[in-house]
């Protein structure tokens, strides 16, 4: 499907992840971006909500796995443009994918591409449409990869970080020194302290023949054979055969025109159960944290930050206990310490 010409900007969601960290209310038929956390919208349609107050449903593009079509569908009836992967590659095979598409569709080079994870929190919408709308601006007028960095609010060692060199006086974004992976406790205090490091969130701005010749510089074999196949529709014989990596790691680690803007809303990459209790917990109120939250079947007698989230109508009583993950659904029942969430992705 052609760009809109009204547009000189699409966002493209990056959908295809599993969610492994959510079983057992997530699973291979419903991965993490389908489910609903909080509130009445699943992550993902909370997601395009936001997205549409930039820009129309007919510029909002989606690259997810081909066995969750039908997802999609049934979750965004406004959406009809998918770019399916046969499997699951990473973001950078994603992203090639993606570009390739759209420029052999017929988009103009100079058009603006945003991209953005399809299962992340984002806490104060506003301040994210204006913060976009700054990306988009200079990615339009700069042969610039654009990447949003958040204030970060803690020394987290679960998140990427970005080191900005100092601003040019008047600029709005920073050049990138360096993408660090998650840090030990200590390096993340530090970078607390020196107050140039960001979190990395995953989203980018860029056009689309600025990203192309990055492919080009960094991954010219791949490039050239993902071109190749979507130009002769044989993306299905080559697609596992590309490396398995990340765009940072693959990219934007080693372009030396990779930009930061600060972002200031309250974001979350939502990766695990305990994340979801951090997030949505009011200690001053209620340490606990129930799904879905107007559940009546939940008793809670002297217990403090936990999560319980049930699926059935089964009554689920917690008495004395402290610091559980306790997630009840079709799939299964976990029990877990909420320090141990991160092993809940071994189970599957």
């Amino acid at each position: 499907m052609a760009e809109n010409p009204e547009s000189s900007f699409i966002a493209l969601v990056m959908a295809g992840g599993s969610g492994t960290r959510f079983w057992p209310a997530s699973r291979p038929d419903k991965p993490k971006q389908y489910l609903t956390l909080w509130g009445n919208r699943s992550l993902i349609q909370s997601t395009i909500d936001r997205l549409k107050k930039t820009t129309s449903p007919q510029n909002i593009y989606i690259c997810s796995g081909k066995n969750q079509k039908k997802l999609l569908t049934e979750q965004l009836p406004e959406i009809s443009q998918f770019i399916l992967e046969p499997s699951g590659r990473n973001t950078a095979p994603c992203l090639m994918l993606s570009v390739a598409t759209l420029l052999h569709q017929g988009l103009d080079g100079a058009t603006v591409m945003g991209v953005f994870p399809a299962d992340h929190y984002i806490g104060d919408e506003p301040a994210f449409t204006q913060t976009l709308q700054i990306a988009i601006n200079e990615a339009q007028s700069s042969q610039c990869l654009i990447t949003l960095g958040i204030a970060p609010s803690s020394a987290h060692t679960g998140y990427g970080y970005i080191e900005a060199m100092p601003k040019e006086p008047g600029a709005t974004s920073s050049l990138v020194k360096q993408f660090v992976e998650k840090p030990a406790l200590e390096q993340a205090q530090k970078y607390l302290k020196q107050g140039n490091f960001y979190w990395n969130a995953g989203i980018f701005v860029w056009r689309l023949d600025v990203i192309a010749e990055a492919f080009a510089s960094f991954l010219p074999k791949e490039w050239n054979e993902i071109k190749s196949a979507v130009k002769n529709n044989q993306v299905d014989k080559i697609y596992n055969s590309l490396t398995q990596q990340p765009i940072d790691i693959a990219i934007l680690e080693k372009a030396k025109n990779v930009r930061v803007i600060p972002a200031d809303f309250k974001w979350s990459d939502v990766g695990s159960w305990n994340a979801l209790l951090e997030l949505l917990k009011n200690s001053q109120t209620n340490p606990n944290v129930v799904l879905p939250d107007n559940s009546q079947n939940v008793q809670l007698i002297n217990v403090s930050d936990c999560l319980i989230a049930t699926e059935s109508s089964k009554k689920v009583v917690l008495i004395g206990v402290k610091d559980l993950i306790v997630v009840e659904s079709q799939e299964g029942i976990l029990i877990a310490h909420r320090s141990q969430d991160q092993k809940v992705k071994e189970i599957t």
